[in-house]
């Protein structure tokens, strides 16, 4: 018996037709019966059933169909030995808890990557303590850190003396996102004593009011009266939509993500800090191509983004 008659076999049994078969091997249909008969007598067994309409399996040949595709597959395995396997892309990034990071990745991914390239992406949504931390462990390769524009100096310092690069990637004052139907929505505009009847959704690990304020405004003191702590940012989605009178403080998000959502931004008068992106990472791996081709990208994407939500918050 040899591996051509065993693949022939697997064929008419996948066909249920030695006819069938046939066609598909090029094969004459007596050649493949005589084929049959052959590997029957060498096993002494009986593999199909003859019918009318085509072949069955005997309980036989059940058996040695499972065996013969166990063969099958091996094949194959001892085939790719000599083939140069395809490279497997592995990268980590740690990002702070903002839409845009989310989108950008995924945006960057389907640009550089076809369907069926080997991938391995951590991505981390984190704080900037720990983003800076799995950056200096090389848990992740990439980070995308925030802070108010007045911890820049600090950060930098703390930065260099770590090792760590690090490049502007985008500066802003925080927005309001809330429903189009909250009250105040239609208010041209929203003054600090607006809010404090209204409920704020904030990320859990920001549960000081300090460390809240010190991204929007530090002199805002009292606000608000209620608030709602998250830990996974799918929630506060879900939050804002479903409880009437929520709102949250947000950085540039995709404007498509929030008309999805039945959402609207405002600026605000209360957000006077600027609040910086900072891309991290360590020196050494600069000389790998796919991170440097991911940074190119999210800098395009930071400045367009930018360019988007300045054009809408400037028709509100």
């Amino acid at each position: 018996m040899t591996l051509q008659q065993i693949s022939d076999i697997l064929t008419i049994a996948r066909e249920g037709s030695i006819t069938k078969a046939s066609r598909i091997l090029f094969r004459a249909q007596p050649n493949l019966s005589n084929m049959i008969r052959e590997v029957e007598t060498e096993l002494q067994i009986t593999i199909f059933n003859r019918t009318p309409s085509g072949v069955t399996l005997t309980p036989q040949g059940e058996q040695f169909i499972a065996y013969a595709n166990d063969i099958a597959v091996q094949m194959e395995n001892l085939k790719r030995i000599g083939q140069t396997p395809e490279k497997t892309y592995s990268i980590g990034i740690s990002v702070c808890r903002a839409s845009y990071c989310v989108r950008a990745v995924s945006d960057w991914m389907n640009h550089t990557f076809d369907s069926n390239q080997k991938l391995s992406l951590h991505l981390h949504e984190t704080n900037t303590e720990e983003a800076i931390e799995q950056v200096l462990s090389k848990e992740s390769a990439l980070g995308i850190i925030r802070m108010p524009s007045f911890y820049e100096n600090y950060y930098r310092q703390q930065l260099e003396s770590k090792g760590l690069c690090c490049e502007h990637l985008m500066d802003f004052t925080m927005m309001l996102i809330l429903r189009t139907d909250h009250p105040l929505a239609s208010l041209p505009i929203i003054r600090q004593e607006d809010l404090y009847h209204y409920t704020e959704i904030v990320h859990g690990d920001q549960q000081s009011l300090a460390l809240s304020m010190a991204h929007i405004n530090p002199l805002l003191q009292g606000i608000p009266s209620r608030r709602i702590y998250v830990y996974d940012r799918g929630s506060q989605i879900d939050l804002l939509q479903r409880l009437p009178g929520t709102y949250m403080w947000v950085s540039p998000i995709p404007l498509d993500m929030v008309d999805s959502y039945g959402m609207c931004i405002r600026s605000c008068p209360l957000s006077t800090v600027i609040n910086l992106d900072l891309l991290i990472w360590q020196k050494e791996t600069m000389e790998n191509h796919i991170l440097h081709n991911c940074i190119d990208f999210l800098r395009q994407y930071a400045t367009s983004l930018q360019a988007h939500t300045a054009k809408r918050l400037s028709k509100t």
